[in-house]
């Protein structure tokens, strides 16, 4: 565990601990054994050996039974060669609670009939949440991905109509495909840490073709604006080391932010990365060794968090 000293100050807290433009955004490239980062996809490994250790605690903030299998040995591999691998769990676990809730109040309070899981890795929650059994869940990712999960929890029954398909997200053609399966049914569509990774065509694209292609009505994303992104980074940019695995015209959170509401996107609901962690302060203090956290610099109204859009 880090020494609670590094704790002390808001630049280590925010990047270390709640990890927001690296850790909860959730694309974090795979590192073979010697560190050298590789490929994007194998981050979903990382992902699930995060969920997997915080399954095991007494205060797991989610708990996944499927993640051990899913991380095999390679997962916690990738972690373990990361700095300050334990406040990367932390993070992760944050950013899944997060989603849980939203995801499961617009399920409880609307008539949505099919979930479109953009970017999905090794998410479990078709297995793990409570969902009806006449959801239709349709995962997209790469297709070997699609294909190791497919392996590992054939023998698990999902609590929803689970289906799979490949999508190339910057092409139309593939896009379009996406909402044809979608269909007309009342939709939510995830892109957990996707956007910010994106090229701003695409984004504009998901933004505009998404309600007017298939059923989608919301959206729910996660989303860090510059202004937090250089709070925890001391005022440097802290996404400097993952700039090479983001398209050249990859938005900021607000110009995303700004995409979504231009197309008629409204945040109905959001869990703030600045002021909704009270759940989480007695292992935040525990993690600086009983220390009380630094008030956060940015403003409190900062967008940054994970946000459900709706068209309202």
């Amino acid at each position: 565990m880090p020494d609670a000293r590094e704790f002390k100050s808001w630049s280590f807290f925010s990047t270390r601990y709640i990890g927001l433009s690296l850790l909860l955004s959730g694309i974090m490239d795979c590192m073979s054994a010697s560190g050298e980062i590789t490929h994007v996809s194998d981050t979903a490994l990382m992902v699930a050996a995060c969920r997997a250790h915080e399954t095991g605690l007494e205060d797991a903030f989610v708990r996944d039974p499927f993640a051990v299998r899913l991380a095999g040995d390679r997962g916690p591999a990738i972690l373990d060669a990361l700095p300050h691998a334990n406040v990367v769990r932390f993070g992760m676990a944050l950013r899944t609670r997060f989603l849980d809730d939203l995801l499961l109040d617009a399920l409880s309070a609307n008539s949505i009939m099919t979930v479109l899981s953009v970017g999905c890795g090794l998410d479990t929650r078709p297995w793990r949440l409570e969902l009806d059994s006449h959801l239709r869940w349709i995962e997209i990712d790469f297709a070997d991905l699609l294909d190791y999960k497919e392996r590992l929890m054939s023998g698990e029954t999902p609590r929803c109509r689970r289906e799979r398909l490949t999508v190339d997200l910057n092409d139309s053609g593939q896009r379009r495909a996406m909402y044809d399966a979608a269909g007309t049914a009342p939709a939510l569509m995830i892109t957990e840490g996707v956007l910010m990774y994106l090229p701003a065509a695409t984004v504009e694209a998901l933004a505009a073709e998404s309600w007017k292609q298939s059923g989608v009505a919301h959206w729910i994303s996660d989303i860090t604006t510059t202004a937090f992104s250089k709070a925890i980074g001391g005022g440097t940019d802290s996404m400097k080391h993952l700039r090479h695995v983001q398209a050249p015209d990859a938005m900021k959170g607000e110009q995303i932010i700004d995409v979504v509401r231009r197309n008629g996107w409204t945040s109905v609901a959001r869990r703030s990365y600045i002021t909704d962690v009270g759940f989480a302060m007695e292992r935040i203090r525990r993690m600086m060794g009983g220390a009380t956290p630094p008030p956060t610099p940015v403003a409190q109204d900062d967008p940054t968090g994970v946000h459900r859009f709706a068209r309202v």
